[in-house]
């Protein structure tokens, strides 16, 4: 993604904390990170843009388990969004940012689609179809969730329940009752006028119900979108996953804050890898990308963090990721 003119650098963390910076690495855990972003890559290149059969690698971890992707843009979900919304050749501007915020919601496009989204708010959201359509998936498919199991959504369906606007027996229909509810409060007009990046993500973060980690997930679906004025090159935040795995990186963060390790990260990755001896050629790993983009900015690597501990735990055999492929790669 190109840097975008409104972007802030370092938007949300300290430079010069950073600049000055000199953590102490673990360097067997930072070994497995160079595993994880080469691998992980090649494996996106071979399925998805070569279209080979499988198995595309030899790691046995990677064969067994899923992963997301190094490029949160590669994963199937974001794909269906880039498609479905940000590419959508009708949608305004603000429909398509209203269209997101619904979409992050349940985090999953299978549901958006039983709805018939994305919608047009200008038109008003018919409630009545939409319960009839949530209720037919479940009777067709009583297993069926309509929410994603990728992170935790309790929380939000909690807090949609404790408001009466948004409180309603049917799950699904508390996410379809708050995204009506911030469209009538003007949430997009919020995030219309935020100055820099981290004004956005506190417009979002500041609704009951979006948490931080939600927030900064709809904001990089935001990203996507052309008219955006912002891009994901220049401010994150760290997630509960990510912090986890940053804490496995760094034996000793010299002052800087989580977020401020992934900017050093970005900074520092490529000289770090190669005074250890590790293959590490951005150009020619992320060949299938503009030139502009061969590298890992800050989304990628807070994106990777909230993977790497739990290969980590996978490679030492201290810990097992939920989702496995049927019959590996």
């Amino acid at each position: 993604m190109n840097t975008k003119p409104a972007d802030v650098p370092y938007c949300g963390v300290r430079e010069e904390v950073i600049k000055k910076a000199t953590p102490r690495l673990n360097e067997t855990n930072f070994k497995y990170l160079h595993q994880f972003i080469t691998r992980r890559y090649l494996i996106h290149k071979k399925k998805d843009v070569q279209q080979l059969p499988a198995p595309w690698t030899n790691d046995p971890i990677l064969r067994e388990f899923k992963f997301t992707n190094v490029r949160r843009e590669h994963d199937r979900e974001t794909r269906w969004v880039l498609d479905n919304i940000v590419n959508h050749p009708s949608l305004s501007y603000d429909n398509k940012l209203m269209n997101l915020i619904l979409y992050r919601l349940y985090n999953k496009s299978s549901t958006l689609e039983l709805i018939k989204a994305p919608f047009d708010f200008n038109k008003g959201l018919d409630q009545r179809a939409i319960r009839r359509a949530l209720e037919q998936a479940r009777e067709r498919d009583k297993e069926y969730t309509y929410f994603t199991n990728a992170f935790l959504t309790c929380g939000l369906k909690a807090s949609l329940g404790r408001m009466p606007e948004t409180n309603d027996e049917l799950m699904p229909m508390r996410v379809i009752k708050f995204v009506q509810k911030l469209w009538s409060e003007g949430i997009i007009g919020k995030i219309k006028k935020a100055k820099n990046q981290q004004a956005v993500y506190n417009a979002l973060k500041s609704q009951y119900g979006i948490g931080a980690f939600l927030a900064y997930q709809i904001f990089v679906d935001f990203t996507y979108i052309p008219e955006f004025p912002f891009s994901e090159n220049e401010f994150t935040v760290s997630g509960l996953g990510c912090i986890r795995g940053l804490d496995y990186i760094f034996e000793d963060r010299d002052g800087m804050t989580h977020d401020e390790c992934l900017f050093w990260l970005r900074e520092n990755i490529m000289v770090q890898f190669h005074m250890r001896g590790w293959k590490y050629d951005p150009q020619k790993l992320f060949d299938d990308l503009p030139v502009h983009d061969r590298c890992m900015n800050v989304m990628s690597l807070e994106n990777c963090h909230c993977e790497i501990s739990k290969y980590i735990r996978a490679v030492e055999g201290t810990g097992r990721p939920k989702n496995k492929y049927r019959s590996g790669l």
